[in-house]
């Protein structure tokens, strides 16, 4: 990735210092600087402040095998502790995550905090914000060694346990949690202002945890748990503690843990260091004492019992009346067959004052004690009573060591999941409590504060959360969290285009604005650019089955910052712009301090976008080390680009170019990479002296980006999924493969643009662009008044007329067997079965035909037929002005788009045959999407994304249409436009090292196990939206 960078400057395309945002970070972290770096945080601080603050410290580093962001559910939490924002701080310290991957800041509520410890290691160029990093979490970690090294006590120096921790928790980041005791004293400069801090993770929901804490947790105890219901065992849980901020006494209770204040200790003999959970030492330090006052409630809720009511119906996160409100309220159904009351329930049932007025009062707790408290006997105390020395072989906790076992173990578990447990003067006491019955939650209905979701982030993906991420900034009621991921819960209301004409963000200074309604999805809007991050490439990782690794993510530049660098940063990909519309100062923005520099707030110029009415192209590209040997095929490809852009009559177009950077150090591959980057910018760079005349003019409107990821492969989907969220328009076009030589008819943008208009009232659509392999080039691209319109190096070609249409019908000139004219045959296994044949020669026998329709019943035709066969009647009809070809009536067009949507929903059975035919239809829907989906809270980039982990030319093409289908969109198709292949155009790429190669067509991804899994995920999780759908419809009729 350095390589990219170092030929991009080459090219003088230097790029601008980062933009840091609102990440604080630590310049220097050593034990003498922590004071400083405390006061840099408390200028950040929320403001005013009751009595009682709880600061909540979370340190965080990537997985040392995986991509270096924050886990797929950051988010998700984050934008569920916006509902404790005026009593709980989330203070967030992490190491090694590049500004490019981080979280955007200005979206995210005030009460999270990131903090950076990564400092850098070397000088380092002024635009590189991802030199070489080192973490200064490993030394404020070393102030638990304070004591002993004011002693000269340490048995291990100081600098060499630093490198040995810093090793550690760079490897094994698990390992964290081992100083969460310690907290208290570690990160004690940012704690100065709080009267209480605790720990947690980021694998939960944070629900209302300001009404859940009652007076008596904030004033009377020293010391408060939330557990499950599990307190015969009485260990500190780690998902959920706080104390009171006491930095002599209580912040140093830790001290007791050897492991901890010996540390130099334990570490001097590396070869017998083990992992120690702080559950088990820190625990028993906390019950010996005499003077401390400490209660184990029962608050919170997981997901390890699979037969609980969440999986079967979820656990519904809800925002209330006004999702801008800092709400949030965790609530699900009492048992599994209480599935109804949920569906019944308003959303906003805690704000109804009159039927639940106890829930809005404060001071009146969730919970109440019930009968007389009685002591509890741990075996500790059993023991020092009779010495009985069996009872040394107690256990109750397997992850903690045998030598606290005795402490926290209750005698028999002698304590129920609905009893509280206290510590007073050195006693242990239990009382048994009840929910607050009358007033408080509604019938059939439980909440919690919080919901640990420790088996389900095992298999999460970043795509399953997607429509969570922006719940707080747009007009929803919130989601539903289930094992396949996030759903939109979902209101009585159908979808209009005007349902997105939201309130400005709660946070935020800036006013509404006639785009506000795509700010509720996750991409880019005419006033600010997607923040979101993408895997580009995963693997399988280890347990359970099905759950994945993101190995290289990336993200968007920010606007006015024209590359995002990852030249040291493992799994991280490095995205340079080389051009965006939004270079003059008729755009909103700043200019950089002390510069004449203008930075633009978005990378499109609003005034040249109607966000509701045009259509964006987006398309995506792979040039790979094989193309690269070959001047003349990297011109070519990036021809296919730039015609398609060209045919897009200055509509807004986003191009992404991913290109193999692999093994490209130096020597032969240096100077094949140097000269691809050349063409592409040559091609594609922005040309201050464009006009109307030149040959860069078509790409005013356009988005064009580089990625490189040091991998040689990364999956197609992916880019589409990053390239779609760059568009800044509400109608997207997606999908059409460039390195087929597709090109688009001349006019696909009228006719997306026409649909795009007439559909305007009518959200979530979704139109097919079918796609041809013709045996003939167009030879009347340059007849008559066209003549002197058609550049030099372009392939345009004319569309749908009154002599094309009949030759596409009966294949007298084109196919849509695009396959059988591949410039290579998809081989089994990786094992080449022949070379293609490429630039317009036919397949000589039914492979081809079989690969096709693989996996369809012979009785029945194929999906992919029965569009085809629609856009022919209405591409008919469009010509010749009657519906059909003088064929079909309109009531039977009807029930054609009736066949299609169920045959499209039945693939999702996983029949043998709809499997086999789903996994590998061997062409990519080219698709005119509209981002709003049929109901109001469904967003369709965020709702139904590609899947990243279905990369290969065969993979699974047909799911996402089919999923669009099952959720409810209108599938139909576009007519009078199509894309097709040509002999010109397939010459030109079908060379001879091209047609010589072996290509694997199936899913890239290496676990059959882990991708039926992923399929069976998806399935369900669409699945469940359609029931949440048709429960809802059933509801709103039966009221009618």
């Amino acid at each position: 990735m350095g390589v990219i960078l170092f030929l991009f400057n080459a090219f003088s395309a230097k790029p601008p210092p980062p933009n840091q945002n609102n990440n604080i970070s630590g310049d220097s972290a050593s034990l003498s600087d922590v004071v400083a770096m405390g006061q840099r945080y408390s200028k950040l601080k929320h403001g005013d402040k009751k009595q009682n603050r709880l600061a909540i410290v979370i340190p965080y580093l990537p997985p040392a095998d995986g991509a270096p962001t924050f886990p797929s559910y950051f988010d998700l939490f984050a934008m569920s502790a916006a509902g404790s924002v005026d009593s709980i701080d989330y203070l967030i310290f992490h190491c090694f995550i590049p500004p490019s991957l981080l979280p955007n800041t200005e979206s995210l509520p005030p009460n999270v905090k990131l903090i950076n410890l990564s400092q850098k290691t070397t000088s380092y160029d002024e635009g590189n914000d991802n030199a070489p990093t080192e973490c200064d979490m490993a030394k404020l970690f070393l102030r638990v060694t304070d004591q002993r090294e004011k002693q000269n006590l340490l048995q291990t120096p100081i600098k060499k346990l630093t490198t040995m921790i810093s090793h550690q928790i760079i490897n094994m980041p698990y390992i964290l949690v081992e100083y969460k005791p310690a907290f208290g004293h570690i990160f004690a400069d940012y704690l100065k202002d709080y009267s209480h801090w605790g720990y947690s993770d980021l694998d939960v929901v944070l629900g209302d945890m300001t009404r859940w804490i009652s007076n008596e947790e904030w004033n009377d105890y020293d010391i408060v748990t939330y557990g499950f219901g599990d307190q015969d065992k009485l260990y500190l849980r780690g998902q959920f503690t706080f104390h009171k901020n006491d930095p002599k006494y209580i912040n140093q209770l830790w001290r007791d843990c050897k492991y901890l204040s010996e540390m130099d200790v334990r570490y001097a003999h590396p070869e017998k260091l083990k992992f120690e959970s702080a559950e088990g030492c820190y625990s028993k330090a906390v019950i010996t004492k005499t003077d401390l006052k400490v209660k184990w409630a029962v608050k919170a809720f997981s997901d390890v019992k699979e037969g609980s009511s969440i999986y079967a119906h979820g656990m519904y996160l809800s925002l209330g009346k006004d999702s801008y409100s800092p709400r949030s309220v965790l609530y699900t159904a009492s048992n599994v067959h209480a599935g109804d009351k949920l569906l019944s329930l308003p959303h906003d049932w805690f704000q109804d004052t009159s039927r639940y007025k106890l829930y809005s009062q404060t001071d009146v707790p969730i919970q109440e004690y019930v009968g007389e408290k009685t002591k509890v006997e741990t075996y500790r105390t059993l023991y020092n009573r009779n010495l009985d020395e069996s009872l040394k072989d107690i256990k109750c906790m397997y992850w903690a060591p045998q030598t606290y076992q005795m402490d926290i173990c209750t005698v028999n578990g002698n304590v129920g999941g609905n009893e509280v447990v206290t510590l007073e003067n050195g006693v242990l006491w239990k009382q048994r409590f009840e929910t607050t019955r009358d007033g408080i939650f509604p019938e059939g209905i439980v909440s919690f504060p919080f919901f640990h979701f420790q088996e389900w982030k095992r298999v999460y993906r970043s795509t399953q959360l997607l429509n969570s991420h922006n719940i707080r900034q747009a007009n929803v009621p919130g989601v539903i969290i289930t094992k396949e991921g996030t759903l939109p819960l979902l209101s009585t209301q159908r979808s209009s285009s005007t349902d997105w004409n939201i309130q400005s963000h709660p946070w935020s200074n800036s006013k509404p604005s006639h785009f506000e309604w795509i700010k509720s999805d996750t991409g880019a809007t005419p006033e600010h650019p997607s923040y979101n991050r993408f895997c580009l490439r995963s693997s399988k990782k280890g347990n359970p089955t099905g759950a994945t690794i993101c190995n290289v993510a990336a993200s968007w530049p920010p606007a006015g910052n024209a590359t995002h660098i990852a030249s040291s940063v493992e799994g991280s990909a490095m995205v340079h712009l080389l051009r965006y519309p939004s270079t003059s100062k008729t755009t909103k923005g700043t200019f950089r301090r002390g510069t004449n520099q203008f930075i633009s707030s978005s990378w499109w110029d609003e005034k040249s976008i109607n966000a509701n009415e045009d259509v964006t192209l987006v398309l995506t590209l792979q040039i790979t080390s094989l193309h690269m040997k070959e001047e003349s095929l990297v011109q070519s490809l990036l021809a296919m680009a730039d015609s398609n852009i060209f045919l897009w009559s200055g509509q807004p177009s986003v191009l992404l170019i991913h290109v193999d950077s692999t093994e490209a150090d130096e020597g032969e591959k240096m100077s094949e990479l140097a000269k691809a980057l050349q063409l592409i910018k040559d091609k594609f760079e922005t040309d201050q002296k464009e006009t109307a005349s030149n040959q860069t003019f078509h790409l005013k409107n356009s988005l064009v980006a580089v990625v490189d990821s040091k991998k040689p492969v990364v999956s197609r989907k992916a880019l589409m999924n990053m390239a779609m969220h760059a568009a800044p328009t509400r109608w997207i076009v997606s999908g059409l493969e460039l390195e087929r030589g597709l090109v688009l008819s001349k006019e696909a943008s009228y006719f997306a643009i026409r649909e795009a208009k007439i559909y305007a009232d009518l959200p979530g659509h979704v139109f097919v662009i079918p796609q041809f392999a013709s045996k003939r080039d167009d030879t009347r691209q340059n007849s008559g008044s066209e003549v002197n319109h058609v550049p030099e190096g372009r392939v345009l070609y004319t569309g749908v007329g009154n002599d094309l249409l009949p030759t596409i019908r009966t294949k007298q000139s084109m196919t849509s067997n695009v396959a059988a004219y591949d410039c290579f045959q998809c081989s089994d296994a990786g094992v080449d079965d022949g070379a293609g044949t490429g630039a317009g020669e036919e397949l000589t026998d039914d492979r081809s035909e079989s690969r096709r329709l693989m996996g369809e019943s012979s009785s029945k035709r194929s999906v992919e037929e029965q569009i085809e066969d629609l856009w022919w009647d209405l591409s008919v009809a469009d010509v010749y002005g009657t519906p059909g070809g003088f064929r079909s009536s309109l009531d039977l067009i009807a029930k054609i788009h009736d066949r299609i949507e169920v045959s499209l929903i039945s693939l999702l059975d996983r029949s043998d045959d709809h499997l086999e035919y789903l996994r590998y239809s061997d062409k990519s829907p080219i698709l005119l999407i509209d981002r709003l989906g049929p109901h109001k809270e469904m967003m369709t980039l965020d709702l139904v994304p590609e899947v990243d982990e279905f990369g290969g030319r065969n993979c699974f093409n047909l799911l996402r249409l089919a999923q669009l289908a099952t959720v409810g969109y209108k599938v139909t198709v576009l007519p009078g436009a199509f894309a097709a292949s040509y002999p010109k155009t397939r010459a030109a790429l079908c060379t001879e090292s091209i047609m010589k190669q072996k290509q694997y067509c199936d899913c890239d991804f290496p676990s059959e196990s882990t991708i039926r899994e992923i399929l069976i995920d998806e399935v369900k999780r669409l699945g469940k939206i359609a029931v949440l759908l048709n429960e809802l419809d059933s509801r709103v009729k039966s009221v009618i």
